[in-house]
């Protein structure tokens, strides 16, 4: 089943430093509080980017991992800039000036001709990751000075430096696990940790985010050290949750797991459980203005409780694509407050919020705090379970969808048609045999290019439980800014791809999907292409397919039920879809009744209120 994507690109070593002297400059300016910390951390995660994409570069062009004046010029720089980010979350936050003396001068000293691969680091956007909390791990683990840190790149590289700078030994090293996503292996010259294996009592900490599904890049880690005669009991694990390996870890992995000790980095323990530093209740109550803050979390699914009046009427949730969310209250008012990110991802999140409420799309925006947007909440029902007419519902989602192809246009890349297309037929082959999906796939190779295909920042998600119908009647889209930034495969698309989207989740048929395009095009002032919708349709359904079908594998009880529902909803239109095509006529054909109803919907969407 295909469901996720690595969107990467290639970028000027040379502008990512510069960008980076540009932040570090700005931190000297700013005053102590938590957004100075925040910029710290922001700047971290943006030399570490760096600084493993130069690593990666020499891994590709050597075929090995193995040291270099380079490589130790960066974790260097790193663990300089890793102490004070520590530093400043140990005091509160409450120290001011500029980075590290050192730092600037290490930054200048790198080598950054060319171009180097970067990509986001999931883990810092979409996981509430802090790199704090690696830090205060090290610090309580008992570890010292004679340990050797190993990275796993590309997150572990920054995340070894923080716990090299705790426990104030050399800097790491960083290896890059290669082959299947759930076989790695590593191509690690020894001598990157040769000093370290004649020191009988020396310790080895390996640092990453995970385990994920299979553990396997700890795992190969572990065993590239257990070849190298270093006994498990010397081996400690730096994970981001204490759960372990997933379904898919192999029995040799699941060993390695258990015979190591591990010392897990999680946000609870730094910033949700009291202690000297600020915690997440603290940064949301000095952003509200109010002292009074009770922080409910509403991960996993729970923000349902506060829609629905029964789990009968509860819609499918993905548990391992949602973000961390906390119910804010304080007194009569009640705050969303959601992780968008770390660093630059979570500032562009943030103003994108703001501008979408300026238009009336979205909530009201009280601020960002180191990572976590915080809303105003917006009580009313979900709109599977409120009262309007389609013709109202179509007419918001005109305005909205072409908002957001004229104001959001894509600066990440996202899966090209091909990718989608090949998507769309491995999901097709395993939710209905592969004589259906070789229908699909014959399909495709008949479709036209599109004429003008223009990537923004697609909604993504327009199940009608992503709205609220306000107590007002005011239509409100939650969760508008994170689904063609996370790591599935889709990412930005055409605005045609959120039209196929409405499409089957309101089931429009041909006239209203056509009338639907025009008015986006319209408000727009840009070509929408029918064809391309059409192309995009069966792609989103075996994407949905996909996406609910994994999800039901981790799915228990009701929650099981309601996955396997959704995923059996897109497989049946699926085939429908397909069952149709010796008769799909394409869109343009029915030139007078689209005519008529595009001119019914444009008066529609002009008297209806936002």
């Amino acid at each position: 089943m295909i469901v996720y994507g690595d969107h990467k690109q290639m970028e000027s070593a040379q502008y990512l430093r510069g960008s980076a002297c540009e932040a570090a400059e700005h931190i000297a300016d700013m005053p102590s509080g938590i957004e100075r910390h925040a910029a710290l951390v922001g700047l971290f995660i943006k030399l570490s980017e760096l600084v493993q994409g130069l690593a990666d570069a020499e891994f590709e062009a050597n075929g090995t991992d193995r040291n270099s004046p380079q490589r130790i010029a960066g974790a260097n720089l790193l663990v300089g800039l890793a102490r004070d980010v520590g530093r400043s979350c140990e005091a509160g936050f409450a120290i001011d000036g500029p980075v590290g003396a050192d730092v600037p001068r290490m930054m200048a000293e790198l080598d950054c001709d060319g171009e180097i691969l970067t990509g986001t680091a999931e883990g810092y956007a979409h996981y509430a990751l802090y790199p704090e909390s690696y830090f205060v791990a090290a610090r309580q683990s008992g570890l010292d000075a004679n340990t050797c840190v190993i990275g796993i790149r590309s997150i572990g590289l920054g995340l070894a430096a923080m716990v090299a700078a705790a426990i104030d030994t050399p800097a790491p090293v960083s290896v890059r696990p290669t082959g299947h996503p759930f076989r790695r292996r590593l191509a690690a010259d020894p001598e990157l940790i040769s000093g370290w294996r004649t020191k009988p009592l020396a310790r080895f900490a390996v640092v990453d985010e995970g385990p994920g599904l299979s553990g396997s890049s700890f795992h190969a880690v572990v065993a590239w050290l257990q070849g190298l005669g270093i006994d498990a009991g010397r081996i400690h694990l730096f994970p981001s949750h204490s759960s372990g390996p997933g379904p898919e870890a192999s029995a040799d992995s699941r060993e390695a797991w258990m015979r190591c000790q591990k010392h897990t980095a999680d946000f609870e323990r730094t910033f949700l459980a009291g202690s000297a530093v600020p915690t997440l209740r603290d940064w949301v109550a000095r952003t509200i203005g109010s002292t009074a803050v009770s922080l409910t979390e509403t991960s996993g699914g729970e923000w349902r409780r506060l829609h629905y009046g029964s789990q009968d009427h509860w819609p499918p949730v993905h548990r391992g694509f949602e973000r961390r969310k906390f119910l804010a209250s304080a007194g009569r008012e009640k705050w969303s407050v959601k992780f968008v990110g770390l660093g630059e991802i979570g500032m562009h999140k943030a103003e994108t919020a703001r501008r979408l409420h300026d238009e009336g799309f979205a909530p009201e925006v009280a601020g960002l705090c180191h990572g976590f947007l915080v809303e105003r909440w917006v009580g009313g029902k979900t709109l599977d379970r409120a009262r309007l007419s389609k013709e109202k519902v179509v007419a918001h989602l005109a305005r909205y969808l072409a908002w957001r192809a004229a104001n959001l246009p894509a600066s990440e890349p996202g899966a090209s048609l091909e990718a989608l297309a090949d998507m769309a037929v491995q999901n097709t082959s395993e939710a209905l045999g592969e004589s259906r999906a070789a229908e699909l796939r014959n399909w495709f190779s008949k479709q036209a290019p599109p004429k003008n295909m223009q990537r923004v920042e697609i909604d993504g998600r327009l199940h009608p439980w992503e709205f609220i119908l306000s107590p007002g009647g005011r239509l409100v889209k939650t969760d508008a800014l994170d689904h063609c930034r996370s790591h599935e495969l889709i990412g930005c698309q055409d605005i045609a791809w959120d039209i196929a989207g409405a499409r089957v989740e309101y089931s429009l048929p041909d006239a209203a999907t056509a009338a639907l395009c025009k008015a986006v095009e319209a408000r727009a002032s840009r070509f929408v292409d029918a064809n391309l919708v059409e192309y995009y349709e069966p792609c989103y359904l075996a994407f949905q397919f996909g996406l609910w079908s994994m999800a039901e594998r981790s799915g228990d009880g009701r929650e099981h039920d309601r996955l396997a529902a959704a995923a059996g909803r897109y497989t049946a239109a699926l085939l429908r879809f397909l069952d149709s095509l010796r008769d799909l006529r394409p869109l343009e054909q029915d030139q007078s009744s689209r005519r008529s109803i595009s001119a019914s919907f444009s008066r529609m969407a002009t008297t209806s209120s936002r």
